[in-house]
């Protein structure tokens, strides 16, 4: 029987606590996030705003706990290709361009974060939960 990888422990850790501070984040302080969403021309803003986050927590938790780690790895990978997607749009606004009625571009994360953190949940997702998991997928 195959030892479970311990590095995979670190990557959910780190993963998992990211996730649910930027959910929890995004709850109490929501203006930033409904901001980045009017910016972005997403649809559905009020929708998004209590979804996503919601979904950050629930992907954050199931990392964490190593709780269906595959499962909250899916969830992250398109929580965090949506974030880059969406921070590339940002970087690319011109403070003349911003739509939404925005007076100014909104703060948005470093690129490397939503990139980095779709990295370790892909990785997550292919290689499963690792050593200290309550489950094995």
């Amino acid at each position: 029987m195959k030892k479970p990888k311990k590095h995979l422990f670190f990557l959910r850790l780190v993963a998992g606590i990211i996730f649910v501070r930027f959910g929890i984040l995004h709850f109490i302080q929501p203006e930033n996030f409904i901001n980045i969403l009017k910016a972005t021309k997403t649809p559905f803003v009020d929708f998004q705003a209590n979804f996503v986050p919601s979904i950050e927590i629930v992907s954050g938790i199931l990392l964490l706990l190593g709780l269906w780690a595959r499962l909250g790895a899916v969830l992250g990978c398109i929580v965090m290709g949506v974030a880059t997607y969406s921070t590339l749009q940002l970087m690319q606004l011109k403070p003349g361009m911003i739509p939404g009625g925005l007076k100014e571009i909104p703060n948005y994360p470093p690129i490397f974060i939503p990139i980095i953190l779709f990295i370790f949940c892909l990785y997550i997702l292919i290689f499963g939960a690792g050593a200290w998991s309550i489950s094995k997928y």
